[in-house]
């Protein structure tokens, strides 16, 4: 792979949670025109563009939104790369979003630290004779963003998730030295105080939690970022709270949103 891959980082302690993987979709850095197929890959990892881990391919799900449509794509394991990959065909020049997750899910620890993937509930009938210590509750979303176009709003559309970064410009328009403006929203509410992260393909890729800039949201859920650099960038947020489903701990919900700036 070129540098351009390298797009993304990094597990991050972020408000006093422990991050884990980084769960995200990438493609090649270039403008793809109708008819083009589209190379994606879904990565789990700590470090730019490195696969570290093959999560189970049902912990994984993609679909591309293009004319006016929502398809899941199918994904193949590179056990080399340690990453998924999948492709679809662009059916116009028209701007596109590709959007990820990593399946929400519950993991369940014994109070002899082992742990079971799955509910309380769940982990003491699979283990009649441990004692369950907590549980606590992960789900990770992703969007790319291909092709965007000056006048489209598309980008700015919520899509519905937990928690969602919002472009509050249009990532067509900008360039080096642009500020980018950004609005977090935790079920479809800004949330404010949250912390967030940014950073641009190839800043620092061969150290861990390498992000470039940080900071956090007004009480509008609204941060600004100055874009540093041409390339791929990457704003990353975590939430995590007390939960109020019986018996688990915290949920932990992240979401990022990636974007090309040309030279």
């Amino acid at each position: 792979m070129k540098k351009m891959f390298l797009l993304l980082a990094a597990a991050l302690t972020l408000g006093g949670a422990a991050g884990g993987h980084e769960f995200f979709v990438m493609t090649d850095n270039k403008t793809f025109k109708t008819g083009d197929t589209v190379p994606l890959y879904v990565l789990s990892t700590h470090y730019f563009t490195v696969g570290e881990e093959l999560e189970g391919l049902k912990y994984n799900r993609v679909w591309v939104r293009q004319g006016g449509g929502r398809t899941e794509l199918s994904l193949k394991e590179n056990p080399d790369r340690l990453w998924y990959e999948t492709e679809f065909r662009l059916q116009s020049d028209t701007p596109v979003i590709v959007e990820g997750n990593r399946v929400g899910g519950y993991t369940t620890r014994f109070t002899d630290g082992s742990s079971f993937e799955g509910t309380p509930a769940e982990a003491g009938r699979a283990n009649p004779n441990k004692t369950v210590a907590r549980a606590t509750f992960l789900e990770k979303f992703s969007k790319t963003y291909i092709n965007p176009r000056p006048g489209d709003s598309g980008f700015s559309v919520p899509l519905g998730y937990t928690l969602e970064v919002i472009p509050l410009d249009n990532p067509a328009s900008l360039r080096p030295g642009s500020n980018a403006r950004f609005r977090v929203l935790y079920k479809g509410r800004p949330l404010a105080n949250a912390e967030v992260f940014a950073v641009y393909d190839y800043y620092d890729y061969k150290t861990l939690n390498a992000y470039e800039q940080k900071g956090n949201t007004d009480r509008n859920g609204e941060i600004s970022f100055r874009i540093s650099s041409p390339g791929i960038w990457i704003i990353r947020v975590r939430d995590s709270r007390n939960s109020t489903v019986p018996d688990v701990s915290v949920e932990n919900n992240d979401s990022i949103v990636v974007f090309a700036v040309p030279k």
